[in-house]
C-alpha cells in the first residue's frame, strides 16, 4: 500500500522496482547448483521484463524524482513568498476544481460502457466520479507547477535520467544551480529503494525458481514427486498448523536443498543502504541493550500489516533477548479512514500498559475501527475506558502519531509494513528473509 503524500507525489510515483545486480549481455549465469545453471532465460516472464528494462526503468524512476523534487522547491519558494506552507498552495490551486457534471459523468459511462461489463451508471458512479476528480487534479497540478516554473525561472539543462557526473548541474532555478550531487543526496533514500526493490523482486523469482527444480530434482532421488517430499517434509511435521509453523518448514526446506545441492548465486548483492532509525519512546518488546533492533512501522487498518505482525514476533522470539521489537505509527490516511483514530488509540493503550494487547485487537478487527468500537475494545481489555478517551484525543496523542509519520517519511517510509532491522530496511517481507537479516546483524 503506497500513501499519497501530495497530489503531485501521486501523479509522478510509479511502482517499487529497482537496479539488478545482474550483468545483461548473452546468457547470463545468474546462480548455479549441483548439476544446474540458472540464466535468465529461466526467470518467469515478469522477473525477465525487469530483468531486461533495468537501465529504462532507473532513467524513468530519476526523471520522476527529479520532477518531483522540483515542484516541492517550487512549492516551497512559493509558500515563503505568501507566508504559508506549501500544502496549502497546493491545496488553494485544487480548490479551483468543479465538480463533475451530469454530461461527463454520462460521457465517461458511455464511452467505456463495454468495459463496464453491462453494469448500471449509478452502479459505476462513484468510480466514474473519482477519475474524473483524480483527472482534474492532475490538470489543475500541472497547470501549477507550470506556471511556478515560469515565475522562478525554471531551467533544465541536462537529462536527470542519465548517469551523469556528481558536480554537473542539471537545471537552475532563477541563480541557483542544482547540481547531480546536491539531488541524489537529497533524494538518496528513494533512488536506492528503487533500485534494491527491483534487485529483491527479480531474486525472489530466481529462489523460487530454484526451489522449484531442486524440488523435482531431490524427489526423483527419493523416488516421489515433489508433492511427496513436501508431505514428508512439511505437512507431515505440522503440530498447531499455524501459518509461522508452516512457513519456518517451508524455509527450512529451502534452506537444506540449497546447501545439499550447493547453490550459488553469481550476481552481486546490492550494498545495504544504513539509516539512523530512531526508535524515539515508542512501545517495544525486549531490552534496549539488544544487539539487534527490529523497527516496524504500521497502520492498524493495513491488511498486510495484521497479517506479518504475529509472524514477524514469532520469529523475533527466535533470538530472545538479542532482539528488541519497536512498533512505529505510519497511518495511511489517503487511504484508511480510521488509520489515524486506530493510532490514536494505540498510544491510549500504551498510557495503560495494554499497547499490544490493543494492537491485536484491532488487527483483528479491522472493519470495526470507529471511536465506539475503540472504546469496547479497551473495556473488554480492561482499561479505564474514560482516561482512554481522554488520551485518545489529548494533543499528546497526535503529537506523537505526527511525529512517527514525520519520522517515517525522512526514511523512505511510503507504505506498510516497513521494517528496519538495525537501520536496514526490509525490502523483501518474509520471514526467511527477516530470519536471515537478523542473523547478519548478528554476526
Amino acid at each position: 500500500m503506497i500513501v499519497r503524500l501530495s497530489i503531485f507525489t501521486a501523479l509522478l510515483m510509479i511502482s517499487f522496482c529497482a537496479e539488478l545486480g545482474f550483468a545483461q549481455t548473452g546468457k547470463t549465469t545468474l546462480a548455479t547448483a549441483t548439476g544446474f545453471r540458472f540464466t535468465e532465460d529461466d526467470l518467469s516472464a515478469d522477473a525477465r521484463k525487469l530483468y531486461d528494462q533495468e537501465a529504462t526503468l532507473i532513467a524513468e524512476n530519476r526523471k520522476s524524482l527529479f520532477n518531483e523534487w522540483i515542484y516541492a522547491q517550487l512549492t516551497d519558494l512559493e509558500a515563503k513568498a505568501r507566508n504559508t506552507t506549501p500544502e496549502k498552495v497546493e491545496s488553494e490551486a485544487l480548490s479551483a476544481i468543479q465538480k463533475p457534471t451530469e454530461v461527463q459523468i454520462k460521457a465517461v459511462y458511455d464511452t467505456n460502457r463495454q468495459t463496464i461489463g453491462g453494469r448500471s451508471l449509478e452502479e459505476v458512479r462513484p468510480n466514474i466520479v473519482d477519475y474524473l476528480k483524480r483527472e482534474a487534479e492532475e490538470k489543475q497540478v500541472n497547470m501549477l507547477f507550470d506556471s511556478l516554473k515560469a515565475k522562478y525561472k525554471f531551467n533544465p539543462l541536462k537529462e536527470p535520467g542519465i548517469t551523469v557526473n556528481s558536480a554537473d548541474v542539471l537545471a537552475s532555478i532563477g541563480a541557483r544551480r542544482i547540481t547531480v550531487g546536491e539531488f541524489e543526496m537529497a533524494n538518496r533514500i528513494a533512488l536506492y529503494n528503487f533500485r534494491a526493490s527491483i534487485y529483491e523482486q527479480v531474486r525472489a523469482d530466481l529462489e523460487n525458481m530454484i526451489y522449484a527444480k531442486l524440488l523435482d530434482a531431490e524427489a526423483a532421488k527419493r523416488n516421489t514427486d515433489a508433492g511427496g517430499l513436501i508431505a514428508a517434509e512439511i505437512t507431515n511435521k505440522l503440530k498447531d498448523y499455524s501459518d509461522y509453523e508452516r512457513l519456518k518448514l517451508e524455509d527450512e526446506l529451502q534452506d537444506k536443498l540449497f546447501r545439499t545441492y550447493a547453490v550459488k548465486f553469481t550476481s552481486h548483492m546490492i550494498e545495504p543502504q544504513v539509516l539512523n532509525v530512531s526508535v524515539d519512546d515508542d512501545p517495544s518488546i525486549g531490552p534496549s541493550t539488544a544487539k539487534v533492533t527490529v523497527v516496524a512501522f504500521v497502520d492498524f487498518q493495513c491488511s498486510a500489516c495484521s497479517a506479518f505482525s504475529p509472524l514477524m514476533k514469532q520469529v523475533i522470539a527466535e533470538f530472545g533477548a538479542n532482539v528488541r521489537l519497536v512498533v512505529r505509527d505510519f497511518p495511511l490516511k489517503q487511504i484508511h479512514e480510521h488509520g489515524i483514530d486506530a493510532a490514536l488509540a494505540g498510544y491510549a493503550a500504551r498510557r495503560q500498559g495494554k499497547f499490544f494487547e490493543m494492537a491485536e485487537m484491532m488487527y483483528r478487527n479491522q472493519d470495526a475501527l470507529d471511536g465506539t468500537s475503540l472504546a469496547r475494545y479497551a473495556k473488554e481489555l480492561g482499561m479505564n475506558v474514560e482516561q482512554f478517551e481522554r488520551d485518545r484525543h489529548s494533543p499528546e496523542a497526535l503529537a506523537e502519531v505526527t511525529k512517527d509519520i514525520a519520522d517515517g517519511n525522512s526514511y523512505g517510509v511510503n507504505g506498510t509494513p516497513t521494517v528496519f532491522i538495525n537501520g536496514i530496511k526490509l525490502q523483501r517481507l518474509t520471514t526467511a528473509r527477516l530470519r536471515a537479516a537478523i542473523q547478519n546483524a548478528l554476526i
